[in-house]
């Protein structure tokens, strides 16, 4: 059996906002209140307020006041960044996790999951099985810090990207093995270059597919 895993409301809140976001149900410029999007999710306004200032942490919206704030979306050097520096420490989550042999196990049952998943179409299965296999190697790179690092990185897009982008499962499956191979071999380097090339690929990827719903570079 599995642990249950329910998340604070307001990071349920973030994820939905970040959602409605990437989807363009929620368009940039767009104003909003607290007490709008509480109405829609039939919940207090607190956990919507913590919300508003997770998404601007994370460069979604500006805060107008204490109850309204501004959809900014992502600029497309938002996302090259944010893409950029989850391979640089995914990389080094990957090198430092090849050095940690007994964490093999638990990473190939995980990828058997999400193939699993992905020779069954089940989208929903699939979003949370490479969701564990990336932090099963987080995990393994006993490194508190990187943990906490990838984890707000992670967060800032959507975690239905499989969703938006109906290839990107049956291309990562294989770059996975890939990563999975090399950290079977205890090879640091080929382990970050698998890992940076899969992380890079789901960028352009992502670029291609949905890159109008990102205004031009700069702020």
């Amino acid at each position: 059996m599995e642990k249950i895993n329910v998340l604070p409301v307001r990071e349920q809140v973030a994820a939905a906002l970040r959602k409605a976001i990437f989807s363009n149900e929620l368009e940039i410029g767009k104003e909003i209140t607290q007490e709008e999007i509480a109405k829609k999710l039939g919940i207090s306004r607190m956990p919507v307020r913590e919300a508003f200032q997770i998404l601007e942490r994370d460069g979604l919206l500006i805060l107008q006041n204490n109850r309204s704030a501004v959809v900014r979306g992502l600029t497309k050097d938002d996302l090259r960044d944010h893409y950029e520096i989850r391979s640089m420490l995914e990389g080094e989550a990957a090198a430092r996790a090849s050095g940690n042999p007994d964490c093999y196990g638990e990473l190939k049952r995980l990828h058997e999951q999400a193939k699993d998943s992905l020779s069954s179409s089940d989208v929903t299965a699939y979003i949370k099985a490479n969701e564990a296999f990336h932090r099963g190697i987080w995990e393994a790179s006993k490194s508190v810090r990187l943990k906490s690092l990838l984890h707000q990185l992670w967060n800032g897009l959507p975690p239905q990207v499989a969703e938006f982008l109906p290839n990107q499962a049956k291309q990562s499956i294989p770059e996975h093995q890939h990563i999975l191979d090399a950290i079977r071999e205890g090879n640091a380097e080929a382990a970050r270059r698998a890992m940076q090339a899969h992380i890079r690929r789901s960028m352009n990827d992502f670029f291609q597919q949905k890159g109008n719903l990102f205004v031009g570079s700069g702020g």
